[in-house]
């Protein structure tokens, strides 16, 4: 049967969608290295050679070293050149070639971020140096001074973005003079001052740095500032409009560096990119775990409907088929009742697992619905026994719309029987490795399948007087066969309890580590896997299995 499967074309297979949400890092420019360099060419053209190179490497504004060198082009320099540049023949006539030079200015450069005034020129030269002499161009971060002087000057402070301008402007004590080091000092003036200017528009790291040459407008990069307030945490935050409606709930690791982003170039989204010009406020809820983030994030959503939020906005319109004898009913609401079957994510999906159960209602007619449609065996054998024969007769469509309605029930047959038996397990506390935070741990409560608690716990704290007070003071879930939960809290809770290094702590119920049927029908046909959508919660992989 699984050679069936693999013959079966890909007819409507659709990729999964996950709700975007970026981790925030950035890399302050107080601790960002920078290699500032300038070249001196005989001319510019792809043909011309390098004549000098000058380089600044500078941290936190102190220089930490120089690399300067003339090269010997091995070819005449022009005459309007050397006026222009005051180098001549004669003076690389004993400097060293290229191949000589390269390599040392590239160990200089290392993993620095590489700056230049009109940096399209002189990286442009080094890039095909590298591809003349056999290097592998290191591909560093690269700032354009041009470009930042023009994102951040009017033209009624200068005139013109040319070093010598702003160098000028900015009392350089290095003037440039077209020789590669006095140019690359004044650059690194210029830079610093470009950056200090910057600051009143909250660039504060590299990232922010990069972005700044790109059109955003004053007026949006202005509302960084609304971050100032924020928690550098895990947490909730709310974008609202000037009247305190939530326009946008996201979830981060650092509420502050997360919602800065939102005002800088790196946020490219049409949607947002308007919410953000009706943003007058940000709240934050801060969270002692991810975990408790995500639930607070999904519960806020259900709650205040904001327009921009594209995802995790209508839990209620979650699919379930109802196993009602005499027939099989598909309706949406925020759960299920305990016997149901789900959930779906788009109704499609809720039919394609309920034309299963049918059609294999038709050669079971002995059995009622639940215990049918409980009987993943049963199914399976049916359905496949059609997708053999339906494969013989090569008929691929027919047999790829089979094999897409047995792996929309299988998955959800999958989440339901998880989510019974983490409903089952009563009060349950586990610890689990804190993401990116060593020597933490997170610990969570669940009553009844249900998120009720969480704190994250350093090496040597007391675990057990922790552990105790999220108990006393966790609130109290009534037992239910499925969670008294939307879909994808409960989708969330179990995803957690598949974090590598969990520990259990408590559990009041009962917990299985085994496979459930279905579980054990994924695995056993593969092909089957990556072909539904249909118990995903919207933006969520599939439910795992629950296994401690």
């Amino acid at each position: 049967m699984s050679d069936a499967l693999s013959s079966v074309k890909d007819m409507r297979s659709t990729p999964a969608q996950h709700q975007l949400s970026l981790d925030d890092v950035g890399t302050p420019l107080i601790e960002t290295t920078f290699v500032i360099v300038d070249l001196e060419t005989t001319g510019g053209g792809a043909s011309d050679c390098i004549t000098e190179i000058g380089a600044v490497k500078v941290q936190g504004g102190q220089v930490l070293g120089e690399f300067a060198t003339l090269v010997d082009p091995g070819t005449p320099i022009s005459a309007m050149i050397s006026v222009l540049t005051g180098i001549t023949d004669s003076m690389v006539a004993n400097a060293p070639s290229l191949d000589e030079v390269l390599p040392s200015f590239l160990e200089f450069l290392g993993n620095a971020t590489l700056v230049a005034h009109n940096a399209g020129f002189d990286v442009g030269f080094l890039k095909r140096a590298c591809v003349e002499k056999g290097y592998t161009w290191p591909r560093p971060a690269i700032v354009d001074t041009v470009k930042v002087a023009r994102a951040s000057l009017s033209r009624d402070e200068v005139p013109n973005v040319k070093l010598a301008t702003l160098a000028h402007f900015f009392n350089a004590p290095t003037q440039p003079t077209h020789r590669a080091l006095d140019d690359a000092r004044a650059t690194v003036h210029v830079l610093h001052c470009l950056i200090e200017r910057l600051g009143t528009l909250h660039v504060r790291s590299l990232e922010d740095l990069l972005e700044v040459s790109t059109q955003v407008p004053d007026t949006v990069r202005r509302k960084s500032a609304l971050a100032d307030h924020l928690p550098d945490s895990p947490g909730v935050y709310q974008f609202k409009d000037g009247q305190g409606q939530v326009l946008y709930i996201g979830t981060s690791k650092s509420i502050k560096r997360r919602v800065r982003t939102y005002f800088t170039a790196a946020e490219t989204r049409k949607r947002i990119k308007y919410m953000v010009s009706l943003v007058e406020s940000v709240t934050a809820i801060p969270c002692p775990t991810a975990l408790e983030a995500r639930i607070r994030e999904l519960r806020l959503i259900a709650q205040y409907q904001p327009q921009f939020n594209q995802r995790s906005r209508k839990p209620e319109k979650t699919y379930w088929i109802d196993l009602t004898h005499p027939r099989l009913l598909l309706r949406a609401g925020l759960t299920g009742p305990s016997d149901c079957l789900g959930p779906f994510a788009s109704r499609s999906n809720g039919e394609a697992a309920l034309a299963c159960l049918a059609s294999a209602r038709l050669e079971h007619d002995g059995l009622d619905l639940k215990t049918l449609a409980s009987s993943p065996e049963l199914i399976v054998h049916t359905v496949m026994a059609r997708i053999q024969f339906l494969v013989q007769q090569e008929r691929f469509e027919d047999a790829a719309q089979q094999r897409d309605r047995l792996a929309a029930y299988l998955t959800a047959r999958r989440w339901s029987d998880n989510a019974q038996q983490l409903a089952r397990s009563g009060l349950l506390v586990a610890t689990a490795p804190t993401s990116q935070r060593q020597g933490c741990s997170d610990v969570v409560v669940i009553t009844h399948g249900r998120f009720a608690a969480s704190a994250t716990v350093k090496d040597g704290q007391p675990l057990k007087k922790i552990v105790d007070a999220l108990v006393a003071t966790a609130p109290f879930c009534e037992p239910s066969l499925l969670p008294p939960a939307i879909a994808e809290e409960s989708t969330a809770l179990m995803l957690w309890l598949q974090t590598p290094g969990l520990r259990l702590i408590e559990l009041d119920g009962s917990l299985h580590s085994s496979l459930t049927c279905a579980e054990k029908f994924l695995h056993a046909y593969p092909h089957l896997r990556g072909h539904h959508t249909s118990s995903r919660a919207p933006g969520k992989p599939s439910g795992p299995q629950v296994r401690l």
